[in-house]
């Protein structure tokens, strides 16, 4: 076990950073610790809601595909994952995610037809080990350097490298940019009894919609699972109203 935690840790650790280019991002110039963590939870707080389209294309195993998924997000606690596939003639529902607070809903319809479940989050993550990296994730998807208790991150000496934990639990490393501290990498770690699980996530090609940074490109990847997904995102709107009946789940 003490190996395989090793490993895991050397994963994290072995984060690189990418070859500067042009960002988005505003210089910060020379900062103290405390003024770095101020700037990183300054990007993440007071997002009270979000929606999102992205095309996200994936591979499991030798399985690979592609889908839209339409997300909703009201702070603190709601979030909500759609998945979508255009048929010949209709638009077809692939999985539909609802974490709210401490419970989950799930319903999946595939070529064995239609299935419905729900429960605690602590179950969810142990019984849908393909799914599991929603509820890991959370907000991270959408907001780098997210911290779920809202404190604000630790750093490093050289200032490049910070720590949150996220609302799932999981310990959320981040890597920035030294000039513009955006994050562009994150190892998230998730320990259980049985095992370490470390999820590696890519952020690119942020784009500022009003006050806030948002990478329109995110790749993530489950090396225990050989998952790996890149989503794209089509449109996203931030602290505005929620469509009627965003959290109304009905199998």
């Amino acid at each position: 076990m003490a190996a395989l935690v090793g490993l895991c840790l050397m994963s994290c650790t072995a984060l690189q950073p990418p070859p500067l280019s042009p960002s988005s991002f505003p210089l910060v110039g020379t900062l103290s610790s405390a003024a770095r963590a101020q700037v990183i939870q300054s990007r993440t707080a007071d997002v009270q809601t979000l929606a999102a389209v992205l095309a996200v294309s994936y591979t499991v195993g030798k399985h690979h595909g592609t889908f839209d998924m339409i997300v909703n997000y009201a702070a603190p606690d709601s979030v909500r994952f759609t998945a979508l596939k255009d048929m010949l003639l209709s638009t077809q529902v692939l999985f539909d995610l609802l974490f709210t607070g401490e419970t989950y809903r799930l319903l999946v319809r595939d070529d064995k037809g239609e299935q419905s479940s729900q429960g605690t989050v602590t179950q969810f993550a142990q019984a849908y080990p393909t799914f599991r990296t929603f509820f890991l994730v959370g907000e991270a998807f959408f907001l780098p350097g997210f911290d779920g208790q809202g404190q604000p991150p630790r750093f490093n000496a050289a200032g490049t490298r910070l720590t949150t934990r996220l609302r799932s639990g999981v310990r959320a490393r981040w890597l920035s940019r030294p000039d513009t501290l955006e994050i562009t990498q994150a190892c998230l770690t998730w320990q259980t009894e049985e095992e370490t699980v470390p999820l590696r996530l890519r952020y690119a090609a942020y784009r500022r919609i009003d006050a806030y940074y948002i990478p329109y490109s995110v790749t993530v990847r489950d090396r225990r699972l050989g998952f790996t997904a890149q989503s794209v995102v089509k449109s996203v709107e931030i602290n505005a109203p929620l469509a009627p009946g965003a959290f109304d789940f009905t199998p």
